[in-house]
């Protein structure tokens, strides 16, 4: 009885661990934000979406309803989604970060640690680090890689006394072969 009991605790114990274990298969499977699909129709989304320009891309449309702008309560300021052939293939967001009193942009890149850990929890620990501080845009930043979508997560700064402001992006697109 005892043994029975303890087999079956077990088995609870991985069933219930495995269950909330999270990996790429799941951005694999569902690559999606708030309901836009990558390679989903985009006339299914036309009611939300207002065209915007052409790009080298694809053809740039900005999302026009505010509850789309908010990823685990960080609220950003644009969302745009790109088409190609007809489908999603890429959904981007970015949050521009003003000047502080004396006018000076300062790093501080603590939603984009917000976005990571709510991320990795979401899909593990597979992602790549994107930092690179040796240059300006000072990049922090990390990426989780299925086969055939990508998810970034990007702060760029430019530095303390500048004209460009840093930014936050979230960027899940289609991967493509390029050879």
């Amino acid at each position: 009885m005892k043994r029975t009991f303890l087999t079956f605790m077990l088995l609870i114990m991985v069933f219930t661990i495995k269950s909330f274990s999270q990996s790429l298969t799941e951005l694999e499977r569902n690559p999606s934000f708030k309901g836009i699909t990558i390679g989903a129709p985009i006339g299914k989304y036309s009611d939300i979406l207002t065209f915007s320009h052409t790009s080298q891309a694809g053809n740039v449309y900005h999302v026009s309803q505010e509850s789309y702008l908010s990823i685990f309560h960080i609220k950003m300021q644009n969302m745009l989604v790109v088409e190609r052939h007809g489908k999603v293939y890429s959904i981007f967001l970015e949050k521009y970060y003003p000047a502080n009193n004396s006018g000076a942009m300062e790093f501080n890149p603590n939603e984009l640690l917000v976005l990571f850990s709510e991320l990795k929890t979401k899909y593990g620990d597979k992602f790549f680090d994107l930092d690179d501080t040796n240059r300006t845009p000072s990049v922090c930043g990390m990426r989780w890689k299925a086969n055939s979508v990508a998810l970034e997560i990007v702060y760029l700064f430019y530095g303390t006394f500048v004209d460009k402001r840093p930014r936050l992006s979230y960027n899940l697109y289609q991967l493509e072969d390029d050879y």
